[in-house]
């Protein structure tokens, strides 16, 4: 039977991957995004609809680093939370003589 602490490290884990999977799908996303970006910026415009769609552009690539700054944020609370998980692992592990 599973002790308290094995259950908790499971869950710990759990979340860990939970997180990292999202914030994964998050930076496909915003890749894709940038991608999108990207085509805009390289595809010549004609002058009288340049304004509107390099604007448009700007503003999407300000979203865009603000999703990948929060994804950043995610895994670094992910990493922080592996960080202690095996930290806990190797306090609480038996000393070998």
């Amino acid at each position: 039977m599973p002790t308290n602490t094995t259950q908790k490290k499971d869950a710990a884990l759990d979340d860990v991957l939970n997180q990292n999977i999202e914030a994964t799908e998050q930076i496909k996303a915003a890749a894709n995004e940038l991608g999108v970006v990207h085509a805009v910026l390289s595809t010549p415009i004609p002058p009288q609809s340049a304004e509107g769609d390099l604007e448009a552009a700007v503003e999407r690539t300000e979203e865009i680093e603000q999703q990948l700054n929060e994804t950043a944020e995610a895994l670094d609370r992910s990493n922080e939370l592996l960080r202690e998980m095996g930290a806990n692992r190797h306090s609480s592990a038996p000393t070998e003589r």
